[in-house]
């Protein structure tokens, strides 16, 4: 018990000056930090672990699209936006791809971190108090828009079932993106005022 209140007392000081940082920087700062979600994904989009039985490889950007909409609210979508921007201009995308990974079998992962960012933004910045388990279900619910769009590009693009498609582009991932929710929310709740 004594360790539980210490870490719940710990979690609301950094919370307190965190959550304040979120709610009260400036739209220059929030833009700043969308800018540099931007470039963080494009590097982790380059970091990559490439399975034979999948065209979707790993990377840590799932981890960095929660922590960005747990950190920024609306403006994650933002960083987001600019990622695709830039990837598509840049060939930023992982395996240094352009505009043809948008329309690609990973396309829709791509898509779904920017409706992820907007899902998960906005009920940030509309509940004010918030546990680990509202901080999980949320962080749950925004890898599974990746899923569900990552899976829905993935049938259509290779004209499968949409069950085959989650089995090849979503159960080889299930595992890492659950450590992926949970640093998120533990990293996340540090933004978000506690209940």
């Amino acid at each position: 018990m004594q360790v539980f209140d210490t870490v719940h007392g710990w979690r609301k000081l950094t919370s307190g000056s965190l959550s304040k940082w979120r709610e009260e920087s400036s739209v220059v700062t929030k833009v700043s930090t969308a800018f540099l979600l931007a470039l963080l994904m494009a590097l982790a989009a380059q970091v990559r672990v490439v399975l034979p039985f999948t065209p979707v490889p790993f990377t840590g950007q799932v981890l960095l699209v929660l922590l960005g909409a747990a950190v920024l609210g609306r403006y994650g979508v933002l960083g987001q936006g600019m990622y695709l921007g830039m990837g598509a201009a840049f060939g930023w995308f992982s395996g240094m791809i352009g505009f043809a990974a948008l329309l690609g079998p990973t396309g829709g992962y791509l898509f779904g971190f920017v409706l992820a960012s907007i899902v998960i933004g906005e009920m940030v910045e509309r509940r004010r108090a918030w546990s680990m388990r509202r901080v999980l279900a949320a962080m749950s619910l925004g890898v599974l828009i990746v899923y569900a769009m990552g899976a829905v590009q993935l049938s259509l693009f290779f004209g499968i079932g949409i069950a085959e498609a989650a089995i090849i582009g979503v159960l080889p991932f299930v595992t890492v993106d659950a450590l992926k929710v949970l640093v998120a929310s533990a990293v996340g709740t540090m933004f978000l005022r506690p209940a």
